[in-house]
């Protein structure tokens, strides 16, 4: 339950001492609404205009017949309320307890519903966290594979390169040692394979 935006603040406000489903409410425009919370919830069931000033206080009689208003000048205003304001209907403590009920219902539901809502923007925040950190590790492994792939073929580059500069070196290489072997046959015996 609540009310629609008004223009001017409320001062004081008290439930009715006979009726349950009765309220009562002073406001800075000088007016005193009465709400009865059965016949409408949504705009007071009675508002009188009793005076131009504001009215801070507000006292009603033990048998909710009369009310008294006091105003920010010090005016008093004494007010008879219609039987209907004052008499207690069959139902009407039962009604009153089911809508607080009811209301204490939908408190909890809304409680609720914002708790998981909450919860979700918590949940999604901590998702988009999670991608962003995954992301930067994924964008980290990738970096970290590029740079051993061109590490791996710088190497295997400079590899390339040196065994082509030393191509002419490797061959000269072999050729000498093809010499030095065909030049220790000519000195090796065959029969007990000792040199001469």
């Amino acid at each position: 339950m609540w009310t629609k935006q008004h223009m001017s603040s409320l001062t004081d406000a008290c439930w009715s001492p006979v009726r349950p489903a009765i309220f009562f409410a002073t406001k800075m425009d000088g007016s005193l609404d009465i709400w009865d919370y059965l016949f409408k919830q949504t705009d007071p069931t009675l508002s009188i205009q009793v005076c131009e000033e504001a009215l801070y206080s507000l006292c009603i009689h033990d048998q909710g017949r009369f009310v008294t208003v006091g105003s920010h000048e010090g005016t008093t205003t004494l007010l008879e309320l219609s039987e209907s304001l004052y008499t207690l209907l069959r139902h009407e403590k039962n009604a009153m307890g089911a809508m607080f009920e009811r209301e204490t219902k939908r408190e909890k539901i809304l409680e609720t519903r914002h708790k998981e809502m909450r919860l979700k923007e918590r949940s999604r925040s901590q998702q988009e966290k999670e991608r962003e950190e995954s992301t930067e590790s994924k964008d980290t492994e990738d970096l970290l594979l590029r740079m051993e792939h061109d590490y791996f073929a710088s190497i295997n580059g400079d590899i390339k390169d040196r065994e082509t500069k030393n191509a002419h070196l490797y061959q000269m290489f072999d050729e000498a040692l093809e010499t030095i072997k065909e030049d220790r046959l000519y000195f090796i015996d065959d029969k007990d394979n000792s040199f001469k």
